[in-house]
């Protein structure tokens, strides 16, 4: 296989222009916002051209829009998971681009950096950043921080290091903003209440990345088989776009396969290829996992040629979710999949144990998508019941059971195991994969941990 890195300076000034628009819109009003993709799409593609092409940004601001500065930082590996060691990336992260700034702030930066390298007290770095954070203040620029997976950040990410990036916003609002990445909606990092505030930064605006336009993907298809002795005729680009929607990382791969192929079949018989090699089932798997139970279903359906009548609000917002994701489209003809290549593994997908889990108000009866719920127990149904009703909270065990056991049960005390025993009863009637749930997830805390219920299955 040959593979092609291109660098920052080949990508055209055009790459992802729609969402280098809205971001560009939020960072000249010091906007945090938040870049959303499930893998494949190139989310962090497009907060690495954002970083690294800063005269294309230019073009985006408004005229006469104060200087802006934008600083890659890299949390996916941090040294060590201390306050003193987050300071310091931050502020090496200044130092990699310093040569992008004047001299006085090339200075400040090294000087600053060097001074607090090694520092295991984390007053002296934050003080540093801190300093560095006025030097940019007094020249009227603002500074962006672009966290990209921070949601594999706020796995490991103390308190004090979420409670760093609120004091830094609160202390510099008119020089500091952020842009964090993340492959999932925010409302599926692993404990949004322990975010306090900087949840409402990441919830509030939110550009969603999904597939290249045509130009990107034209442009993508160009470099990746740029070694070919022949170029790919038009029918080939065409049948290429067709087969991955435009999806970056199916897009890749299958370009791939068109370098790698001497022999290539027939273009009707491309399709049946490229699902047999394992590197574009890992992507199809990936982009699926992705998605919660309830688009799953929605996708099956509209694979299957089942209608999908629109007679409800929430029917209405899990197709329009799933065409800003690139997934699918209204057409004359109804709804469908969007490339060739992911309609196929949808199509292998299982209706079981799929949808959003609801009660109906006037019956009381539960349902996943449409199938009602029967054979639940009733301490089962009492505890589904009462986590669809306030769903997505982390509910203490002591919760559950002062909401769901009956007086008598309760008096005669509950323990962790009979708890316990209910909830794996519960997720064998409800969950794909009982040993992985997606709806009624575990949380461990102190002093007692519990449960977190997602009624629309939330995505791996």
């Amino acid at each position: 296989m040959v593979t092609f890195c291109r660098s920052w300076k080949a990508y055209a000034p055009t790459y992802r222009a729609k969402e280098m628009k809205i971001l560009a819109g939020w960072i000249a009003t010091g906007t945090s916002s938040t870049v959303v993709g499930l893998p494949g799409t190139g989310k962090s593609n497009l907060l690495g051209f954002l970083c690294h092409r800063p005269d294309v940004l230019q073009t985006y601001l408004p005229p006469g829009n104060s200087s802006v500065a934008v600083i890659p930082v890299d949390l996916n590996n941090l040294p060590a998971n201390t306050l003193a060691t987050f300071y310091r990336v931050i502020l090496r992260s200044f130092y990699e681009i310093r040569e992008r700034f004047d001299q006085e702030l090339q200075a400040a930066i090294a000087r600053i950096y060097q001074e607090n390298q090694g520092a295991r007290d984390p007053f002296l770095p934050q003080s540093g950043l801190r300093e560095l954070l006025l030097h940019f203040q007094t020249q009227e620029t603002r500074v962006v921080l672009v966290l990209d997976r921070f949601d594999r950040f706020s796995q490991i990410a103390t308190p004090q290091m979420m409670d760093t990036l609120r004091g830094l916003r609160d202390s510099f609002k008119d020089t500091i903003c952020y842009i964090a990445g993340l492959r999932h909606a925010p409302v599926y990092l692993p404990d949004p209440e322990a975010l306090g505030e900087m949840y409402e930064v990441l919830d509030t605006h939110v550009c969603r990345v999904g597939p290249m336009d045509e130009n990107d993907a034209r442009q993508l298809i160009a470099e990746e088989t740029h070694t070919a002795s022949t170029p790919p005729t038009e029918g080939d680009v065409t049948h290429l776009l067709a087969l991955t929607g435009g999806y970056p990382a199916l897009l890749k791969v299958a370009c791939h396969w068109w370098l790698d192929t001497p022999n290539r079949p027939t273009a009707s018989a491309w399709l049946e290829a490229l699902l047999a090699e394992h590197s574009v089932q890992f992507r199809l798997a990936e982009i699926w996992g992705g998605l919660t139970q309830e688009e799953k279903l929605a996708l099956l359906a509209t694979q299957k040629g089942q209608s999908l009548v629109k007679t409800t609000n929430q029917q209405q917002y899990i197709l329009a979710q799933l065409a800003d994701k690139g997934l699918c489209q209204e057409t004359a003809e109804g709804w469908r999949i969007v490339g060739d290549l992911f309609a196929a593994h949808a199509a292998e997908g299982q209706v079981q144990n799929a949808g959003r889990i609801w009660v109906d108000r006037e019956t009381g009866d539960l349902y996943q998508g449409q199938t009602i719920l029967e054979n639940l127990a009733p301490l089962e149904r009492a505890v589904l019941h009462f986590l669809v009703t306030d769903p997505r909270v982390r509910h203490t065990k002591t919760d559950l059971i002062v909401n769901a056991w009956p007086d008598e049960l309760r008096r005669q005390g509950v323990t962790d195991d009979s708890l316990y025993q209910v909830v794996m009863a519960l997720r064998k009637k409800i969950e794909p994969e009982p040993a992985k749930p997606c709806y009624l997830v575990t949380w461990r805390g102190r002093p007692e941990g519990g449960y977190q219920f997602f009624p629309e299955g939330r995505p791996a």
